[in-house]
């Protein structure tokens, strides 16, 4: 239980990290257009696998990484970054499903009419 614990904060503090390296935000962002415009949801793990080599390969981290150390030292295999992405993609894809499904019972419009 103790372990789990650990991993949950450890996964929280690197979503912090991608968050403030904006990359994880771009991520999230494109994973709430998968769930608002209603694509497969498989399209949420090739996203996270996506997003996860993307971010190991050619982002540096090293500029917000010295106050979560433990985390930066997670972000450097290649493995922790991609669940770590999955759950910001998941988290996303949800948003965007409930979102949308928020805006039809409300009534909003759903897209730009001319």
């Amino acid at each position: 239980m103790l372990k789990l614990i650990r991993f949950i904060g450890l996964v929280s503090q690197s979503i912090f990290i991608q968050f403030a390296h904006v990359f994880g935000v771009v991520a999230f962002v494109a994973a709430a257009a998968l769930g608002w415009l209603r694509l497969p949801s498989w399209l949420v793990p090739v996203l996270a696998v996506v997003c996860g080599v993307v971010a190991d390969k050619f982002i540096d981290e090293s500029s917000v990484t010295g106050m979560l150390e433990k985390a930066h030292t997670a972000n450097q295999r290649g493995g922790f970054l991609i669940v770590v992405y999955f759950v910001i993609c998941a988290v996303g894809y949800i948003v965007g499903a409930y979102g949308r499904h928020y805006a039809r019972s409300k009534g909003l419009p759903l897209a730009l009419k001319k």
